[in-house]
């Protein structure tokens, strides 16, 4: 086992971008801001019983209704074996229907149903209340 005969911090083997400068650091800031707004959405998500990824999946399909599964893929950044479980759950769930392409009978097209819409306006709902909880009040 070898040991190091040098005396160095942890943060003095990061190189020049452990003072916090760089594009490594504004990449970590994006990530970590990213990570924190998933988990404030997911709170504000899980007392209604949805999660962060079946809110995504709703949302993309009101914004591009009858969607296809690559579509949807696109849209809210899951594997495919993800995006399936979702959308199966939201299935089960009545929020969507999944439809076979009049056209091209290999394509399958998943749409939201009205029970869905009324469930994604909660939901809008409770991110907007949390959205307003975390921004600070003005005297």
């Amino acid at each position: 086992m070898r040991t190091s005969t040098r005396s160095e911090s942890p943060t003095a083997s990061l190189g020049a971008h452990a003072s916090g400068a760089g594009p490594a650091a504004e990449l970590r800031g994006s990530v970590v801001a990213g990570r924190r707004a998933a988990r404030r959405a997911s709170d504000a998500l899980a007392p209604a019983g949805c999660t962060l990824d079946e809110w995504l999946v709703l949302d993309a399909l009101r914004r591009r209704p009858g969607a296809t599964m690559s579509e949807l893929r696109a849209a809210t950044v899951m594997d495919k074996a993800t995006l399936g479980r979702r959308v199966d759950a939201l299935v089960t769930r009545a929020l969507v229907y999944r439809e076979v392409d009049a056209f091209d009978r290999r394509v399958v097209r998943v749409h939201l149903s009205s029970r869905g819409r009324d469930v994604l306006s909660g939901l809008d709902a409770r991110l907007a209340e949390a959205e307003q909880g975390d921004q600070p009040r003005e005297q």
